[in-house]
């Protein structure tokens, strides 16, 4: 059974509204875009006198911090210096109520162990072995991995080797 409408025409007018509707918001799009071209092309035409802007507000906001810093007589690198910091955690910074943050790390110093060779390979020389050893160790306190006496001490273990006895061919213990 179809279902009978009160006016005749009232499903013709609800189309040509509804088209009319879809025509305004195609309106609205298309000048939508046409300011975000002008907006964008704006910005791109004038983008050194931004950046400068930015620099010189960035400048102005750190005089003040500065400032205010020197108004109660602190001083900030003798505060962050006079901090330890235990090795191998972290110090977090914050600024503004923690919506920027400065995390610095100190990590745990360990002096790397050399142990002393258990078999040596069958191929290679010990001495060629040792001077190996020096020059991994040598590098190793060139690029300050190593202190000072854990350098001596790891070089006297390469060189001074503890004594053990060999026994070969034509070797006896009694």
């Amino acid at each position: 059974m179809a279902k009978n409408s009160d006016k005749p025409g009232a499903e013709l007018f609800k189309g040509v509204m509804l088209a009319h509707l879809i025509l305004g918001l195609h309106l609205a799009l298309f000048a939508l875009i046409g300011l975000l071209v002008i907006f964008f092309g704006g910005i791109a035409r004038y983008w050194g006198w931004i950046l400068l802007a930015g620099l010189v507000l960035a400048a102005l906001a750190a005089w003040v911090v500065y400032r205010k810093l020197k108004a109660q007589g602190r001083n900030i690198a003798k505060d962050l210096h006079g901090v330890s910091v235990p090795a191998g955690s972290t110090l977090e910074v914050s600024f503004l109520g923690g919506l920027a943050s400065v995390k610095f790390a100190r990590p745990a110093h360990t002096a790397p162990q050399i142990a002393a060779p258990a078999a040596q390979a069958l191929l290679e020389d010990p001495e060629t072995q040792r001077i190996r050893e020096l020059t991994n160790l040598a590098q190793m306190y060139e690029k300050k991995l190593l202190t000072r006496e854990e350098f001596e001490h790891a070089k006297g273990a390469i060189l001074n080797p503890p004594h053990r006895t060999e026994f070969g061919p034509g070797t006896l213990e009694n």
